[in-house]
């Protein structure tokens, strides 16, 4: 029987996906099992990515409609208890994605989900495996149960997600879209939860994995809009659009451009990067400060989607102009402590930043610490 790769981060396994697990063709990278077949790894980060790497890279969208035979897929294992209480919880509980656009219209979304859930079992386990991570979230005394459940329930989803078409059409893409992007507030509420002994290193290298998953969810949009616009999501995917592309207003982010700006170390290229992901950030301080409610804390989630790869690159290899400018994130996800994905990751974050930023930079962490220790919402 073939090894199965562990992540010792995240404790999922790998799906062995032949001859490449699909999500891994769809992001063009190397699938971690099959360069490492014959060796099992507690320890190896790329077992993860062989799971959960970036949707949509190399996706092909086709125009044609034929319904994928969805109901030949075996769950694998019998509906019990457990599962049912999962789906209770998943129906009546609002606040699971409230880091998602347009909270307030959360059940026409969420009763699309339930009819494509139907015909993609991959759609039906993400959405029982989120439902579990919750439940993990709100119930300490039972965390341990829920996260295995969480765990086991996405592992089966992405599997059965790698044994579906690799094109995307007017019959699927709605199933995939769905399906990613509840994948993709799935793990960074695992990111957001991490407290590992390794600190910084361990807080990116979670987050690093989630922003290249949830960039693939923006490249599914971009490269399935045809079909999306002409589906049931085109009002929330237009709606997000325009929010996305307003023009910041706040002030918030000013010292981070003015270190941006004048920064001697940077390139042309990485200043662009940088500034991208502040205009997003500040469109982020934005809607905090709006009387919008269903919409505050959106950019939590969408920032992960939206700031480009050159910028991931940096923090990756914790530039400290990419890393004071992730205290500004810091301070966005203070904000927002009272959700459930993110309670004190805010401080946390911030606390990993001062304590691996060289002391010449920490004028720079000044503002966002001195709101961040007002608590102000």
């Amino acid at each position: 029987m073939s090894p199965v790769i562990i992540s010792k981060r995240r404790h999922v396994k790998c799906d062995e996906g032949r001859p490449a697990c699909l999500l891994c063709t769809m992001t063009g990278r190397d699938c971690s099992f099959t360069l490492e077949e014959g060796t099992s790894s507690a320890s190896d980060i790329s077992s993860r990515e062989s799971l959960f790497a970036s949707i949509g890279h190399n996706t092909e969208t086709t125009t044609s409609a034929t319904p994928p035979d969805s109901h030949g897929i075996s769950f694998g294992k019998v509906v019990n208890m457990e599962h049912m209480e999962l789906f209770v919880h998943l129906v009546t509980t609002r606040d699971l994605f409230s880091l998602g656009d347009n909270v307030d219209d959360y059940q026409s979304t969420f009763e699309i989900c339930l009819k494509e859930s139907v015909k993609a079992p991959y759609l039906l386990h993400q959405m029982l495996a989120f439902s579990a991570r919750h439940l993990a979230a709100i119930h300490p005394d039972r965390t341990s149960h829920y996260l295995e459940q969480a765990v086991s329930l996405q592992t089966r989803a992405v599997s059965l997600f790698n044994e579906t078409s690799r094109e995307v059409d007017s019959s699927n893409c709605v199933a995939i879209l769905l399906f990613s992007v509840t994948l993709g507030h799935h793990l960074l509420a695992d990111a957001l939860a991490y407290r590992g002994p390794d600190g910084l290193d361990g807080f990116l290298a979670h987050y690093v994995q989630c922003v290249d998953l949830n960039r693939g969810i923006y490249n599914v949009v971009v490269s399935a809009w045809p079909l999306l616009a002409d589906s049931e999501l085109e009002p929330v995917l237009s709606w997000s659009k325009t929010e996305s592309a307003k023009e910041p207003r706040g002030t918030e982010c000013l010292p981070i451009i003015k270190l941006i700006t004048e920064s001697k170390s940077l390139t042309e290229d990485e200043k662009k990067a940088c500034q991208v992901a502040i205009n997003f950030l500040q469109l982020g301080f934005d809607a905090i400060a709006s009387e919008e409610k269903g919409s505050r804390y959106r950019m939590i989630f969408q920032w992960t989607m939206l700031a480009s790869p050159d910028f991931t690159t940096l923090l990756s290899a914790r530039k400290p102009e990419a890393l004071i400018l992730l205290s500004y994130y810091a301070l966005l996800l203070h904000y927002g402590r009272k959700l459930w994905q993110i309670r004190d990751t805010g401080m946390h974050l911030m606390g990993f930043i001062t304590d691996n930023l060289p002391s010449e930079w920490h004028f720079w962490l000044d503002y966002p610490r001195s709101i961040l220790s007002l608590e102000i919402l």
